[in-house]
């Protein structure tokens, strides 16, 4: 990838700075398949290379700003329906390839597979991702921080002395795999 060393970094985001971030994340909440979404580049291999044979690698993107409902095509280039489609989906899938080429060496030839899901096959596998969400729910400030689990509730603590409430509900939020639980467990001591 573009820079030295980013080989070896488990996820990285990859866009073309904070207004790209921005842009993108605005096109997506108008309900617009963004023109150049940001690209969240998971590397598992980094981190467990018992994930794939030795001398591979794996790529595991996630795409933030993937609207549920559709409206368009920010870039006028994919014919789109409210609903995804397979044909949507693989449309945008190679857009995002196409991001990638520009910044892996020989990404054709190094290639081996795809497997593209759209929001709608997110919430198909898995109920609990409402609107194909991984993240478990909006965090704007009344669904989370000071309200949530509820009102009193002070660094994940219950009324039951020693039992905390831990998950996507609590801080530091959700899709931070396991943040709740390790905040409390360094707080205890470990």
């Amino acid at each position: 990838m573009g820079g030295r060393g980013l080989e070896d970094v488990a996820l990285i985001h990859l866009a073309d700075g904070i207004d790209s971030v921005s842009k993108a994340s605005n096109e997506a909440e108008r309900g617009m398949l963004p023109e150049t979404p940001t690209i969240c580049v998971g590397q598992p291999h980094r981190l467990d290379p018992t994930r794939c044979p030795e001398g591979k690698a794996i790529l595991w993107l996630q795409i933030p700003d993937a609207p549920r409902v559709i409206k368009g095509d920010a870039a006028a280039e994919i014919d789109t329906t409210p609903d995804w489609t397979e044909t949507m989906r693989e449309a945008y899938a190679d857009r995002i390839e196409n991001i990638l080429k520009r910044h892996i060496r020989n990404w054709d030839d190094i290639r081996l597979a795809r497997r593209a899901y759209s929001p709608a096959d997110l919430e198909g596998m898995n109920i609990n991702l409402v609107g194909g969400d991984p993240y478990g729910g909006a965090c704007t400030i009344d669904q989370f921080f000071v309200w949530r689990p509820y009102a009193t509730q002070s660094n994940n603590a219950t009324p039951i002395k020693g039992l905390y409430h831990i998950g996507a509900s609590t801080h530091p939020g959700p899709g931070l795999g396991g943040g709740s639980g390790f905040n409390i467990a360094k707080g205890l001591g470990a």
